[in-house]
């Protein structure tokens, strides 16, 4: 046996269930135990009796919690000495800052040669340059955040009307580029003088287009300054100019009565909404007027919807500073653990009771005649603002309580908003949850929906949104019936929207863009699928864009005037950002313990994948489903750590585990690294005894670890007496990992911290604001779980780098975390660290991640995006040119051979054989059999059962723990398969090694190289023989991909890209993934149709079994995630946008689906009301195949709503745990397949229940 073999058998040889392990999980775990942390770092002299054994611990080190230099010198020797035996072979290649010297013109004009050479001389990089034509330079890495950030389509009007509507004079200039600050006398709080803020270009520009939006024609704005004042109380306003009047006439937009302020994290959206409120109160712009009689006008206030009580908290704080109270006189705001700050005069707190029995003294709020309603706001969560509103519930005759429709009790008291505004929107993009419905079902007159990600995940969750517009939208058309109709005939598909070019952008049959059911017939096409046809996304979806979105990034670039001549690029607003991917290399020892890990995962993966399809009991399909996961999570636990990975087979075994749940109580006992630690150590580990010996231990099959202990040591360790603490921010997504980085992290005597979900909004604040301070106790290290919430979280203040330690399961997701540090205010350069380790899961995920936000990016591709994204094409090229004359190119276009170099090689043995000297200790074949442990000893490894793994299973060495069995007749006609396969398997291999693949593609070099996207590339695998898919090489595919990008003219010069090529879906793809490389740091991005690596180190025989799952594969993850989401239409406990298409179909008519939406908002999606939309819309065949769908009833709440049948007067909101809302709408995170793992959810809170 070799060495790393010997290695391997021993790392798995005591995983078993066994009273030793129970033992040391009740002394070391479960038992409440002394509080060692002191200032965020282990205190030593609270585990050793005296100084002696301490500096004995330590390597003859003095340390102390209060002594920081002294700790941060034997941090940095420890680290040091730690890692020192892992290098070279294991190596950090730091890849980013792609084309940093290289520049693009926003115009898509060719960059000047000596302008260009000039700029770089001068060391320029970091500002923008106007060229001679009039074009904007920019570096590549702000042209790549201005295409994946903002849109086109959504710029806004030009600066200069409105500065002029506005009346707005400069006051100062912000930023290293000197960026205009304004001011205005309607915002007499705003004025940039004694500390206070101005506005910048972005946002006085958001402001006149909210107002547009919800307006459509501007009303000329009353300047009630002091100087038109007239002593007897009356103002004399000045006569509007032609160029006012001019501006304000083409400012003019479709009255949409609603808006989705999408602005990139950072902008101001904030201060932008509230700006925008204090002008509608003060100008009596929410006043609706239906006639002289003052009595018929309606007066109502204004409502704030927030993610979370904290969030609430710091929109009362910002209305109280910057709004004066002519405008706004009144804030109120309820629920748990809000309360008002001294100083706050015109804020009241209301409680459960008066908000139920509203005090006499406030009634003038609800009366539609008195005008101070109309100057009031009322701030609220939405999830309390949802549960004591939103109801389904009714009481009959007999006074029973029955499940009925969906209403709000606001509207039946016919309570009702002026404006509506829902911060952090993406908590709305389900239609079948309470918090859209507790929206939908007020009576409005305004709506803006706030956020930086409109689509959070898929381009379906544009559709929540869409939908909650276009109720008063509707209303404004049908009171023109003739022009309705008109639309109704002219637009009966997505493809009809090109009648509106050429239109008036002022033109109100605009409006038809955001007609709900021509954004269904869109995406109903690629129902249950995780991507869109990128193009159709670029040609129909950008006119939703144009009428609805406001989207600009912080390089995005406005025009001044209408004639747009000049532009002002906000580059300069938010700090440079410096974007790497570390690609971490595993030594040999390690690498061959993750090969083992992965190929076991990806085996039971796709014996799963192998049977998802067939149809089974409600119970056998969600068993299936968690099945996969299951093995999601424990491919990310692997890649990032395994021990971590073998430590969930320990636990879960002897009745603990790693759940969030179980990370909870580990937090609660006060569990530190030196009671952890004893679980890593193998049967043959000598016990550690000084702390070096204890950080060798926890970095040893960590990958992701030493990085971050490298990070911390290179770039928070190296600073100089009296020199400012140094601080970084480590975003993650599973609790056990930062768990096991802040317990390490502690031990090494630096003071780190997680914000996970368990802490109490007083404990969340106190730790941001000791992670934002800068004295030499403060937090060093904050790890932010992806699944707390990030609203309300700013980390800026002595922050600039992040390590990125775990990838979201989507792109806006990560930006949203990252961002944290990226705001105004920030004075330093950031630079971010995405952590990947090389021939891991971290391929597959990186994969799925650009594949979902590829299609949404297609509407990026509009007028001059086009031209920088043709520039990047070119600026890229070089590496096309690098393949075609690499080696390893030209034998692919030679050979055409996408099979693996060993199936080519003679005298490979394919089929293997038994494992010599391996004996049968190897991953993937322990078993749970308890064995006498007397002594104590550590047992040798057996099989550990899974977390959701039934005890019989775990009892049956021989039965695999993720095989579900199987009907006789299945089972046997599986086997005359397998056994017919197995007697042609050795005459296809010949013919493999003969023909290699050239005859797939008829020898043809053309058809070979054909352009074709990335779906079609996995269409094509699908389709291949199995003996190809069993030996297939993805990394000569990813090859054959950029291959086919060549662009050799006959002359053997290349030819350059052009923006009709961007008409090629395949090439418009690589111009996006070239942005997202650029802002991620990446060299390269996989295409992987499964969490596929290569194995070098892993025996034959599960090689063998393996390439005879992929043979048989006929399902790649994006197909599973359609397959997913079919099986869970029926059985769903939250909102998806795919699900609401249940009833809609191609056949029906805008007018049909129209009417199964409004049908929706108030019937919900219980069982009765699927069957009935079944039965409607596609008859007795599809009725039958809903009553499975029949069986349980689908709940519209989401993970942490308040539980559907709440009573609406009970005086506990129901609101989730004060520390704040969860990310995606308080979704578990997911596992970049598009699947949730609600194994793995963040800690419970007060009130929350993980299931």
């Amino acid at each position: 046996m070799s060495e790393a073999s010997a290695t391997t058998g021993s790392f798995w040889s005591h995983v078993r269930k066994s009273p030793y392990w129970r033992k040391l999980i009740k002394t070391n775990i479960t038992a409440m135990g002394d509080n060692c942390i002191v200032h965020g770092r282990l205190d030593p002299h609270k585990i050793f009796d005296n100084l002696d054994e301490i500096r004995e611990f330590y390597s003859g080190h003095d340390v102390h919690p209060s002594r920081i230099m002294d700790n941060e010198n034997f941090a940095r020797w420890a680290i040091d000495e730690a890692l020192r035996e892992y290098q070279p072979e294991s190596s950090f290649r730091v890849t980013g800052n792609a084309m940093e010297e290289q520049h693009v013109i926003t115009e898509g004009k060719a960059i000047p040669k000596e302008l260009s050479d000039a700029i770089q001389a001068d060391g320029q990089r970091d500002v923008d340059v106007e060229d001679a034509n009039g074009g904007l330079m920019q570096e590549v890495n702000a042209a790549a955040e201005v295409i994946t950030a903002a849109s086109p389509n959504s710029l806004g009007p030009p600066i200069e009307a409105c500065v002029s509507y506005l009346r707005m004079e400069k006051c100062g200039t912000f930023g290293r580029n000197g960026l205009t600050i304004w001011k205005s006398k309607y915002f007499p709080r705003l004025d940039n003088e004694e500390g206070r803020k101005g506005f910048l270009d972005n946002q006085i520009t958001a402001i006149v287009w909210i107002l547009a939006n919800f307006l459509g024609r501007l009303p000329l704005l009353k300047p009630k300054f002091q100087e038109y004042y007239n002593p007897d109380g009356t103002y004399t306003f000045p006569e509007e100019t032609e160029e006012q009047k001019k501006h304000r006439k083409m400012l003019q937009r479709p009255q949409y009565f609603g808006a989705i302020l999408a602005d990139s994290m950072g902008l101001g959206k904030t201060l932008t909404t509230i700006a925008c409120l204090e002008l509608i109160a003060s100008q009596h712009l929410n006043i609706v007027r239906a006639g002289r009689n003052r009595n018929t006008n309606k007066c109502r206030p204004m409502l704030i919807l927030a993610p979370n009580s904290i969030v609430a908290s710091q929109w009362v704080d910002e209305i109280e500073s910057i709004t004066s109270a002519k405008g706004i006189k009144r804030i109120l705001v309820s629920g748990d653990g809000i309360q008002r700050s001294e100083g706050q005069r015109r804020t009241r707190v209301l409680s459960a009771k008066e908000f139920r029995e509203w005090p006499a003294k406030l009634d003038y709020v609800w009366d539609r005649t008195d005008p101070k309603a109309a100057k009031t706001i009322i701030v609220m969560s939405i999830d309390t603002f949802a549960s004591r509103t939103c109801s389904n519930k009714e009481v009959d005759d007999e006074g029973e309580v029955k499940e009925g429709n969906w209403y709000s009790k606001f509207t039946r008291m016919g309570r009702g908003f002026s404006v509506v505004v829902v911060d952090e929107a993406y908590k709305i993009r389900h239609t079948q949850t309470r918090y859209w419905k507790s929206v939908a079902l007020l009576e409005r007159e305004f709506t803006l929906l706030i956020t930086a990600t409109p689509c959070m995940n898929l381009i379906t969750d544009l559709l929540g949104p869409v939908r909650l517009l276009w109720q008063k939208a509707e209303e404004h058309l049908k009171e023109n019936g003739d022009r309705w109709q008109k639309m109704d005939r002219k637009i009966k598909e997505p493809q009809d929207l090109r009648v509106l070019e050429g239109m008036s952008e002022h033109d109100d049959y605009r409006l038809i863009a955001g007609r709900p059911s021509v954004m269904a017939k869109l995406i109903q096409k690629y129902k249950n699928q995780n991507t869109m046809d990128i193009q159709e996304t670029r040609n129909f979806l950008k006119y939703y864009e144009r009428l609805a979105i406001l989207r600009r990034a912080p390089s995005s670039s406005l025009y001044w005037d209408w004639e747009r001549t000049k532009l002002i690029c906000l580059d300069g607003l938010l700090p440079n950002v410096q974007n790497f991917t570390v690609n971490i290399q595993l030594d040999s020892s390690l690498e061959e313990l993750y090969q083992y890990a992965h190929i076991d995962e990806l085996i039971t993966y796709m014996e799963t994948v192998k049977k998802i399809w067939k149809k089974t009991s409600v119970a056998e399909e969600e068993k299936k489903i968690q099945s996969l996961l299951t093995s999601n999570l424990r491919f990310e636990l692997a890649a990032s750590s395994m021990d971590i990975y073998r430590l969930e087979d320990v636990l879960s075994l002897n009745g603990f585990g790693i759940k969030a749940e179980y990370v909870h109580t580990m937090r609660q006992t006060h569990v530190n690294f030196m009671h952890l630690a004893p679980f890593l150590l193998g049967p043959y580990d000598a016990e550690p005894r000084t702390a070096l010996d204890y950080i060798k231990l926890a970095v040893r099959n960590s990958p992701i670890l030493r990085y971050i202990l490298h990070h911390v040591k290179e770039k928070l360790l190296d600073r100089k007496p009296n020199e400012k603490i140094k601080k970084v921010l480590i975003i993650e997504s599973r609790p056990i990992l930062a768990f096991y980085y802040e317990l390490v992290l502690q031990f090494l005597l630096i003071n780190c911290k997680t914000l996970h979900a368990g802490l109490s909004g007083e404990q969340r604040r106190e730790l941001i604001s000791s992670f934002n301070g800068s004295d030499d106790h403060s937090c060093q290290v904050l790890i932010q779980m992806y699944s707390v919430g990030f609203a309300g979280s700013n980390l800026h203040k002595s922050c600039s780098q992040v390590i990125v330690a775990s990838q979201a399961h989507s792109f806006p997701v990560q930006l949203q975390a990252v961002h944290r540090v990226i705001r105004v205010g920030q004075t330093e350069d950031v630079q971010v660290y995405r952590l990947k380790v090389n021939n891991s899961y971290h391929q597959f995920r990186e994969s799925r991640q650009v594949e979902k936000i590829l299609p949404e990016l297609g509407t990026r591709a509009q007028g001059p995006m086009v031209g920088i994204l043709v520039q990047l094409l070119n600026l890229f090229q070089y590496e096309i040119e690098e393949a075609v004359n690499s080696l390893e190119g030209q034998k692919l276009m030679r050979d055409m051979n996408l099979l693996t170099d060993e199936i080519m090689t003679p005298g490979t043995d394919i089929n293997g054989g038994e494992d010599e000297g391996k004996g049968t200790n190897q991953a993937g074949e322990q078993n749970n059999e308890e064995e006498p442990d007397s002594q104590g000893e550590e047992p040798a490894r057996k099989r550990p059962r899974l977390e959701n793994q039934s005890p019989s299973q775990a009892g049956n060495p021989d039965q695999d723990p993720k095989k579900e069995e199987q009907p006789s007749d299945i089972a046997d006609s599986e086997a005359d398969a397998f056994e017919s396969d197995t007697e042609s398997h050795d005459s296809d291999l010949s013919l493999l090694r003969e023909e290699g693949t050239a005859h797939l593609f008829d020898h043809s070099r053309k058809e070979f190289l054909r352009l074709k996207p990335r779906t079609a590339y996995y269409k094509e695998f699908k389709n291949f023989p199995g003996e190809v898919k069993s030996h297939f090489s993805h990394e000569k595919n990813n090859l054959r991909r950029l291959l086919s990008f060549m662009r050799k003219r006959p002359d053997g010069t290349t030819r350059e890209w052009t923006a009709d090529d961007l008409n090629d879906s395949a090439v418009l793809e690589r111009a996006m993934e070239l942005t997202l490389r650029v802002r991620l740091g990446a060299d390269n991005i996989s295409m992987l149709p499964s969490p596929h690596i290569g194995f070098t180190r892993v025996p034959e025989r599960k090689i063998r079994r393996l390439t005879e799952l992929l043979g048989q594969a006929e399902l790649t993850a994006e197909d599973i995630d359609k397959i997913i989401a079919k099986k869970r239409e029926a059985k769903t406990t939250r909102g998806d946008s795919r699900s609401e298409l249940r009833g809609v179909e191609n056949y029906m008519t805008l007018s049909e689906i129209d009417e199964l939406f409004r049908e929706d908002v108030v019937k919900g999606d219980t069982a009765q009301s699927r069957k009935r939309k079944l039965q409607e819309s596609q008859g007795a065949q599809v009725a039958r195949a809903s009553d499975a769908a029949n069986d349980e009833a689908l709940s519209a709440s989401e993970p942490n709503e308040p539980p559907l049948d709440e009573n609406f007067w009970d005086e506990s909101d129901g609101e989730e745990g004060s520390d704040g809302s969860k990310t995606e709408d308080d979704d578990n995170e997911d596992n970049g397949d598009g699947h949730s793992d609600s194994s793995d959810a963040e800690e419970p809170t007060d009130g929350q229940t993980i299931t």
